[in-house]
């Protein structure tokens, strides 16, 4: 190969690979970013829309499943798949 195909060698490539990606990583944190403060505002958006609508407050942060102790596994009704044997 000639020398003005190596375009620099190993070194520079790895030099320029390393620029890319570290600007493929800034890309994607801000687009991350720009993501998420546009789902903040569309949430703010339909919780005043539906303060408005039905008058009454929620909570989003509150824990939806309560404590794991109190559920109680022999309350529970075991189904097995019924075998037909077609001999």
């Amino acid at each position: 190969m000639p020398k003005s195909k190596l375009r620099g060698g190993a070194k520079v490539h790895k030099t320029r690979v390393a620029t890319r990606n570290n600007s493929l990583r800034g890309l994607r944190k801000k687009a991350q970013a720009e993501y998420t403060e546009m789902f903040e505002k569309q949430m703010e958006t339909l919780k005043a829309q539906y303060q408005a609508e039905n008058g009454e407050t929620t909570e989003l942060n509150t824990e939806v499943i309560g404590d794991v102790n109190e559920i109680n596994v022999t309350d529970v009704e075991v189904v097995t798949p019924e075998v037909i044997n077609e001999n």
